[in-house]
């Protein structure tokens, strides 16, 4: 195999992983543009490595790989109480960037490039369509983990009250000095939540946050 060839599959897989990895960073997920890169490009390897050895089967190698990452993607999957599950969406498309490094490392670039921007359309846009037509996605989970401070509930609680978004219900864990805060909200039709988690980000002993 050239190299050249073997170096534009490395880009491809870059360019596409981090199509998705970014998609799934902008919304605060656990498994975010570098981990989605990696796993396109380790695909990639491997199934160019196996396509090369002799005596290899390709076939098999590839299957190895979907069944690993099905493993992979469930240590992105959090449960939080009895009925509240999250990170399923961003372990299937960890999942379906494996399929999409295998398909580049075979040298199927026009399935690789389509599915990856299907995959993207699905992810941003039919989310809110859904919201939409289906009446889903208003009632949301924001997880926040952060240093406890005085006024910590309360300066969230003004950020959440400028964007509109209405706190349900409250969960709050206190081990130590680190407050671990769980709010079901209900926000706007047709909101973008980058803004406030942005804002909420900058506040003082903010560790981690997540939109679900």
């Amino acid at each position: 195999m050239e190299y050249i060839e073997v170096i534009f599959k490395f880009i491809l897989a870059v360019f596409l992983g981090g199509i998705i990895g970014w998609e799934r960073e902008m919304v605060n997920k656990p498994a975010g543009l570098r981990t989605h890169i990696i796993v396109c490009l380790g695909s990639t390897l491997i199934t160019i490595v196996s396509t090369t050895l002799t005596g290899s089967d390709p076939g098999r190698i590839a299957a190895q790989i979907v069944s690993s990452l099905g493993v992979l993607g469930a240590l992105v999957v959090l449960r939080e109480g009895q009925h509240i599950i999250r990170g399923i969406t961003t372990a299937v498309s960890m999942w379906f960037m494996g399929g999409v490094g295998v398909a580049i490392g075979a040298g199927k670039y026009f399935p690789a490039v389509v599915s990856t921007i299907a995959l993207y359309i699905i992810l941003v846009f039919l989310k809110s369509l859904e919201g939409r037509l289906l009446g889903h996605g208003r009632g949301k989970i924001l997880h926040i983990m952060a240093t406890n401070r005085p006024g910590l509930i309360g300066d969230i609680g003004k950020i959440l009250g400028a964007y509109k978004v209405d706190i349900v219900d409250i969960k709050l864990q206190i081990t130590e000095d680190i407050a671990d805060i769980v709010l079901q909200v209900i926000s706007p039709d047709r909101f973008d939540p980058s803004g406030m988690l942005c804002e909420m980000q900058r506040l003082d002993g903010i560790r981690s946050l997540g939109w679900d």
